[in-house]
């Protein structure tokens, strides 16, 4: 991974995320030493990240580069338990003790910690909430549109801040299906994770040429986000805290398994860096300049 990026990515989620103290315990290791399985929660909907019933994607190579290293750490054999998780309940399987790390597309806020309890992981990847919608389409038609949003993702709170209550259709539970009613142009647009949008669309085999990214702007910036793995909050988990931070580090194996499934967005994430930081042009979110990765699929 470009060490440039990578300083970036890191110090923006470190900027909107909360750092608890470090304390040498190792409550959730032990755990894993005596049952000899390591818990992960990952999603089924999250193209590159968690997709399909084969538990595909960066999340299931990391569980599985993670349990090699703890086998190796604890001189005994750790196997995984994929654990699929949702939209909805990661974060109570984490807080519930169903896994041990859930490994998915989650926005790092400060709120979220304290409201769930819980703890992020440092960032792995950065990108920006934008709007799928047909090639063509105008800021004008959006404004006086429908956008299709799922509840309770942090791109709910952020389009609800760019489009009135009365154009924004929460009902939508999978990307998926708000991909389809933007086809069926039962919406004009889908807002999501622009990452997690051109995964889902290039796994439906959506044709590039007919549909496009629209990015909305709030003083000129992107609606940004950085990803972390959701961990078990408090000072007591705090050893598992660094064990994580290690493995995502992009060093050895766990650089490897970034790259495999990240290398070709390097020039996206550069790009949603440069806007978040205030470098990229006002016209970011204008749909008849596709020539930027953040509005094209």
């Amino acid at each position: 991974m470009n060490r440039r990026l990578k300083f970036a990515i890191i110090s923006w989620g470190i900027a909107i995320s909360v750092l608890l103290p470090q304390v040498s315990q190792a409550r959730i290791e032990k755990e894993i030493k005596r049952t000899g399985v390591l818990k992960v929660g990952i999603r089924e909907d999250s193209p590159l990240f968690g997709f399909s019933n084969e538990k595909i994607g960066y999340c299931a190579d990391f569980a599985n580069s993670l349990a090699e290293n703890l086998s190796q750490k604890f001189n005994r054999p750790i196997r995984v338990d994929l654990v699929k998780s949702t939209t909805q309940n990661r974060w109570s399987l984490v807080q519930d003790g169903k896994v041990h790390v859930e490994c998915g597309p989650n926005t790092i806020t400060a709120q979220r910690e304290k409201d769930y309890e819980i703890k992020f992981s440092q960032p792995f990847f950065v990108t920006a909430t934008q709007v799928f919608v047909k090639v063509g389409a105008t800021e004008e038609m959006l404004k006086n549109g429908t956008i299709g949003i799922i509840e309770g993702t942090t791109n709910a709170q952020e389009i609800q801040s760019v489009y009135p209550t009365e154009q924004i259709n929460d009902t939508f539970q999978r990307r998926s299906q708000g991909i389809s009613a933007v086809q069926l142009r039962e919406i004009d647009g889908f807002a999501s994770d622009g990452i997690l949008l051109m995964g889902t669309a290039s796994a439906l085999e959506i044709n590039p040429q007919k549909y496009t990214l629209v990015t909305p702007l709030i003083n000129d910036r992107p609606l940004c986000a950085t990803y972390g793995m959701i961990l078990p909050g408090g000072k007591k988990n705090s050893s598992w805290h660094d064990t994580i931070n290690s493995w995502i580090a992009q060093s050895g194996q766990g650089e490897k398994i970034w790259e495999t499934w990240f290398r070709d967005f390097l020039p996206y994430m550069e790009v949603v860096l440069n806007a978040c930081q205030g470098n990229q042009p006002s016209n970011l979110s204008n749909p008849q300049q596709p020539s930027s990765p953040l509005q094209t699929l």
